[in-house]
């Protein structure tokens, strides 16, 4: 079974809004074994709509569409799949009466247009909506199947769980399900994972794709199977050979970040770490802090923006600074081990750099950094410079601090 998702409303074209439940579909539709043919965005215009749709029906055995379903002018979803499908709409009394219901509970008055929100196709069903006034819609014709969902987050995922899973999935029968898991990889760029696993990524069952994140690689791995099970076990044997290629450059899987892992390494092995952060402005003490639980391991961070900071707080010599400037490999070992003595850590983070646009010279350009990592037998300083604005120069940053803080730990198990 095919399936295209169309989500409605010129507010998703303008970007004001994140078309989250697109996503939350897909995913849905994966694991009933239904494959995602395409997804497009419309705005509140019937003659695109209808293109959209239309379109949808000739290539695709289910439209799902998202939003649209409102009482005002602009809410033209039912009315388009109508056309689409060639039924007609007809007013539900019992649906009618729960809405004169719910607004005269509130003393409101209802509105003949609250009232469209009871217009069913006379070739489908209504979808209970216990969170909204706006009731879903199933419309079913030739084989096709169209359903309308609302575009509210709160509404429209608890309608997907509870009424259009079963559904789809009785529909369907046993035709398996699709499964995924995601490897995340730091420290090696994209082209050097590829080149790594290249031979892994031939196959179409399961499959193994690569994603260039912000300072980390993804490897999406996909399988589909009779059950979740087999599905899950193919994945695991994929993934093996992906660790015994990669080893510690995986640093976690599916919805784990470096900042997560790091905290729950320093957490099982009773450890703590502190940061001296200048170019980052705390963004590493931030992404740690972000963790909960990290109040285990994370004692403290200084941002020693300034040189008189750099001394007065952290301890980094004044003749240092004035020989071989704040950005350099000797100040961000000052800060790293400045941090770790004054917050009396195992652990200790320095980072300085020029994140731009503006400050860099020939010798130290734009987007030079710094990076070290003190601990009991010493201390890491690694050199970086990176391409793109400041808030890419500062998250890269401090991505790969938190990666060196990460194989540091694990040098030291």
């Amino acid at each position: 079974m095919r399936a295209e998702v169309v989500s409605v409303g010129t507010e998703l074209l303008l970007g004001q809004i994140v078309d989250t439940n697109a996503a939350y579909i897909a995913r849905v539709l994966s694991e009933l074994g239904i494959t995602l043919y395409r997804r497009a965005t419309v705005g509140d215009n019937m003659d695109r709509l209808l293109d959209a749709l239309n379109q949808a029906l000739a290539d695709s055995d289910v439209v799902i569409t998202i939003g649209g379903l409102g009482p005002t002018m602009d809410d033209i979803t039912r009315d388009g799949l109508a056309m689409a499908f060639g039924d007609r709409l007809v007013r539900n009394e019992e649906i009618a009466a729960g809405l004169d219901a719910f607004f005269r509970s509130r003393g409101m008055p209802v509105l003949e247009s609250n009232l469209r929100q009871a217009m069913v196709p006379t070739n489908g069903r209504a979808i209970a909506n216990p969170n909204g006034t706006a009731p879903g819609l199933v419309f079913e014709k030739d084989g096709k199947i169209g359903i309308a969902l609302p575009g509210p987050p709160n509404e429209f995922i608890p309608m997907v769980d509870n009424e259009v899973a079963p559904y789809l999935r009785a529909k369907t029968g046993n035709v398996g399900t699709i499964r995924s898991r995601t490897l995340r990889v730091a420290g090696v760029g994209e082209s050097a994972v590829e080149d790594l696993v290249k031979d892994l990524m031939l196959d179409a069952n399961p499959s193994v794709a690569p994603y260039a994140k912000v300072g980390e690689v993804h490897l999406r791995i996909t399988a589909k199977a009779e059950t979740a099970e087999l599905a899950d076990a193919i994945i695991a044997e994929r993934a093996a050979l992906l660790h015994a290629r990669l080893g510690s450059a995986i640093y976690g899987e599916d919805e784990d970040t470096l900042e997560k892992v790091v905290v729950e390494l320093l957490r099982s092995r009773r450890q703590t770490v502190s940061a001296a952060e200048s170019c980052t402005g705390g963004l590493v003490a931030q992404r740690i802090t972000d963790i909960a639980g990290s109040s285990e391991v994370f004692i403290g961070g200084v941002v020693a923006y300034s040189n008189a900071v750099k001394t007065a707080l952290v301890g980094v010599p004044e003749e240092m600074l004035a020989r071989v400037g704040a950005v350099s490999p000797e100040v961000a070992q000052a800060l790293a081990e400045g941090a770790k003595s004054r917050f009396g850590t195992d652990y200790g983070i320095g980072v300085t750099g020029i994140a731009g646009p503006g400050g860099g010279t020939a010798e130290k350009p734009v987007g030079l950094v710094y990076l070290a990592v003190a601990h009991p037998d010493g201390c890491e300083v690694e050199k970086v410079n990176y391409i793109g604005s400041r808030q890419i120069v500062r998250h890269r940053s401090s991505q790969t601090v938190l990666n060196m803080l990460r194989l540091t730990i694990l040098k030291r198990a």
